[in-house]
This record gives structure tokens, C-alpha cells and sequence, in this order.
């Protein structure tokens, strides 16, 4: 996987160019789901079968407790070894809610305002980066590119020297615009915390965060991961090519607080479990409850979501499903992906980790639902063609970029077509906001968000958490 798009699948993937508590006394409740979840042993394996990943854990959360908890498959095509329940994964941009739980305890001991502009905080940044607030960088509508890289230093030294000379070549576009994933965003956020904590950022995660969780094996240093068992991230060239093992293990302290956390799904159960009782474990008020509530609120409308609400807090997703609220987020980074899916009215979570990039295990949360709690997942409706009018075409074409991304929508013969790389396509329109292309060979169409502009054009492009910006 190209190391630029190392931290996916956040709420999907980029553009055309790439694929946007430990187990207590159950009371009765809980044991009853215990139960009708030992079938959902059959569902992970066909799911690792269906995508031919290696390895995965699952970990099912019900009434509160931890009530499943398991390791599957192999840990590494190499030795064989199998994956156990307490093996360390690499969770990819799970790990952003971690950095916004440090931020927001910060906040709430009156160490950090969020509305703050940065450069307040970090005097050596200057222009428009230094009027960018700790807020705007853990909603990702800042303005800023993504362009995250796997591979740099390993030193804490790093985060600093790297953060604190950012120019204003990161915009994209202006702060508070538009929402768009954003990697470097959460870096410099976790940079803030650095700065305020006054320690190295993986210290004060470990310290602030992951302790008083519990979570006794998660890291952020792979030193310390590596004396622990772990798996080992795989890739494939193609769906069809044989796993390989990720050599050299990814790794960049620069931008640690995007993405490098390593951990369990078990551990991570703890952390969601923390996050639906306001900060609460096992009696203890482990994260500050008003941390909890600032990371838990939506602020900023995912672009196509505005019909059901759903928004981005700190670091999560928040919306709803079957009308009940739902918390949350998933991650990618070189040969691992992890998911935490939580409803908090219903005190349930399902966490998935898994060590192949892209595997999409997306049949488990469902089907955890489904046994523990009797929830149907609602099926995507397949979008319906429509044609473009004389003013969608005036509002459609033109250029649209974010840092080295860039597309143009372009009127052919009387025919809009998409065109990115070398590649042209033609334009498709699907409902009133939505437009897309279908690649040859491929199951389906890839659908754009058009969002609007005040001149009655359109703005932005937006798939995969990312914006495109129309350019002049």
C-alpha cells in the first residue's frame, strides 16, 4: 500500500485512486447474550475465509461486560503462530479517539481552550496555521490536506520539531468550510497535548489515558509493544494475490496521535465501555465525564449525512442506526484495521482488529447485533440514475484538488465526464447531491457528495472523508 494513504479507512477511503473491560460477573442479561454470541464464531471465521485475511479478534460488549472476547486465525502467514485474545494489533485511526480523550481531560482540568488559536499555544507558528483552533484540528474542518506517511522517526523528539514549523501550504481550503479527513490535523492536535502535558505525547497517553483504563498492554512505542505476543500486519497486491508480511513495520512518532496506537480488541472493549458511561469503569471514574460528553458531541455534518444527522465529534462518528444512537470509528494503517462500533443507550460495542489492509469484516457487527441485541442492520438502497440538467452542468464543471488529488469535470460531445490520472469516465448522477463513475469491471459505482458553494456552484467534492475544493 502506498505510504501516503497509510491511515484509511477513517469513515472509507480516499478518491478514485485509492479503495473513503475485562470480563466481570455477568448478571443474567449478559449471560443470555453470552450465549446467542457462541454463533458468532462461525460468522468471523467465514468472514476471514470470504476476504482471506490471516487473523482478527472480536470482542462484544453487552449490558456493560465484556461478554466475548476472542482471537481468530493466524497472527503471521509466517510462523504460523495463532492469534490470541490479548495479542496487540496495530489500530490504525482508532487511536484518534484516544489523542481527543488526552486533549479534552486536558481541557477539563483548564490547562487547554479548545477555541484557542494554536499559535497562542506554539509561538512559532505564524499566518493562518497559528488562527486554527485545537477544535477545528479534532473535527477535521480545519482546512487542511491529508497526506499521512508511514515511514519517519522514532524518536519523541519528533512530533515537536515536525508540528512546529507547519506553513500555511497545509490549507486546502478555509478553516470551518467543509468537513475533510485529515491526518496532519490530529497530529498537530496531539502536539497541542504535548505542549500543554508538558511530556513526550506517548507518555502522556500512556499515563493519562491508558492506565487509568486499564489497558495494561496498548502502546504507542513499539519497543514496549514488541515485548508483548502481537501480530503482524499483512498485504495484498491484488484481492487475488497471496498475503505478505509488512516489512519494515510501519512506524513515524510524527505522527503518532493520527493512528499508531497498538492494541486489543479486549483493551479497547475497556475504552468503549469507559466512553458509554461517561468515564466510568468498574466504579472508578477513569476518564473525566465532561471529557466524555465533549468527545461524544457531533459538531460538524459529514457532508451527505445531513438528512440523518450524523456528525463528527472528537476523534468519533456520531449518529444513529435503527434510531438509536451510535458512536463510532475505524482505522487502517500498513496491514491492519480495527473498528469500534458502540450504542451507548443500549450499553453495547462491538470491536473488531484484523491483520490484512482492507479486509472489511463488515458482516460481524451486524451479526453480533442481530444475536445479542435482536437489531437488523438497515441495507444501503442501491441509488437510482437520474439525468443532469442545463444548471448541473454549470454548476459541475470545472477543476477540483486537495494537495496532490485532483479531478476535473468536464463537458464532452455534450456529455459530462469525470476525468483523474489518465483516466476519463462518464459522469453519472444519482439523486440530488450525489454523482459518480463505474469503472469497468467494477460491482458498483463510486459515488461523490457534491457540496455547495454561495455562488450556486458547487464547492467541494467529497468521498471517502475527504473534500476535493474547487479551484479557480
Amino acid at each position: 500500500m502506498p505510504s501516503r494513504h497509510f491511515l484509511r479507512r477513517s469513515v472509507a477511503s480516499l478518491f478514485l485512486v485509492t479503495a473513503l473491560g475485562t470480563p466481570g460477573t455477568a448478571q443474567p442479561a449478559a449471560q443470555q447474550s453470552a450465549g446467542a454470541l457462541s454463533t458468532l464464531d462461525s460468522v468471523v471465521s467465514a468472514e476471514l475465509k470470504r476476504t482471506g485475511t490471516p487473523g482478527a479478534q472480536v470482542a462484544v460488549v453487552v449490558g456493560g461486560r465484556v461478554v466475548y472476547n476472542k482471537g481468530f486465525g493466524t497472527a503471521d502467514i509466517e510462523s504460523g503462530s495463532p492469534v490470541t485474545a490479548d495479542m496487540l494489533f496495530r489500530v490504525g485511526s482508532v487511536s484518534k479517539m484516544f489523542t481527543t480523550a488526552l486533549l479534552t481531560t486536558l481541557a477539563d482540568e483548564g490547562k487547554l481552550d479548545l477555541q484557542q488559536p494554536i499559535g497562542r499555544i506554539v509561538p512559532t507558528l505564524s499566518g493562518r496555521v497559528a488562527q486554527v483552533t485545537t477544535h477545528q484540528l479534532m473535527t477535521h474542518n480545519a482546512g487542511w490536506l491529508d497526506n499521512a506517511v508511514a515511514y519517519g522517526r522514532h524518536d519523541d523528539l519528533a512530533l515537536g520539531e515536525q508540528l512546529r514549523v507547519v506553513t500555511d501550504t497545509m490549507f486546502f481550503t478555509a478553516p470551518g468550510r467543509v468537513y475533510s479527513y485529515s491526518n496532519p490535523g490530529f497530529s498537530m492536535a496531539g502536539f497541542i497535548g504535548e505542549v500543554v502535558g508538558g511530556k513526550p505525547f506517548g507518555t502522556l497517553i500512556q499515563e493519562r489515558i491508558l492506565a487509568p483504563v486499564g489497558m495494561t498492554r496498548s502502546t504507542f512505542r513499539p519497543l514496549m509493544a514488541a515485548a508483548w505476543p502481537m501480530s503482524q500486519g499483512h498485504l495484498k497486491a491484488s484481492p487475488s494475490a497471496a498475503a505478505v508480511v509488512v516489512r519494515p513495520v510501519t512506524d513515524n512518532v510524527a505522527q503518532w496521535p493520527a493512528g499508531f496506537l497498538f492494541s486489543s480488541a479486549g483493551e479497547l472493549a475497556r475504552f468503549a465501555i469507559a466512553l458509554m458511561n461517561g468515564g466510568m469503569l468498574e466504579g472508578k471514574q477513569v476518564l473525566p465525564a465532561r471529557a466524555v460528553e465533549w468527545m461524544t458531541t457531533g459538531y460538524v455534518r459529514l457532508p451527505g449525512r445531513e438528512d440523518d444527522g450524523t456528525k463528527y465529534g472528537y476523534g468519533l462518528v456520531i449518529g444513529t442506526m435503527n434510531g438509536t444512537r451510535l458512536v463510532q470509528h475505524g482505522g487502517s494503517i500498513n496491514g491492519f484495521d480495527a473498528d469500534v462500533l458502540m450504542l451507548p443507550d443500549k450499553q453495547f460495542a462491538v470491536i473488531t482488529t484484523d491483520n490484512l489492509s482492507g479486509a472489511s469484516l463488515s458482516r460481524i457487527a451486524p451479526a453480533a447485533m442481530k444475536l445479542a441485541l435482536g437489531l437488523e442492520s438497515t441495507p444501503n438502497t442501491p441509488p437510482a440514475e437520474s439525468a443532469f440538467t442545463s444548471g448541473d452542468k454549470a454548476a459541475l464543471i470545472g477543476r477540483y484538488a486537495m494537495g496532490s488529488t485532483s479531478v476535473t469535470i468536464a463537458e464532452r460531445e455534450g456529455v459530462l465526464v469525470f476525468r483523474q490520472g489518465g483516466g476519463e469516465f462518464p459522469l453519472l448522477k444519482f439523486g440530488a447531491r450525489r454523482i459518480g463513475v463505474r469503472p469497468p469491471g467494477a460491482p458498483g459505482p463510486t459515488l461523490l457528495v457534491t457540496v455547495m458553494a454561495d455562488d450556486g456552484k458547487v464547492g467541494y467534492l467529497h468521498q471517502g472523508g475527504r473534500s476535493l475544493a474547487r479551484q479557480p
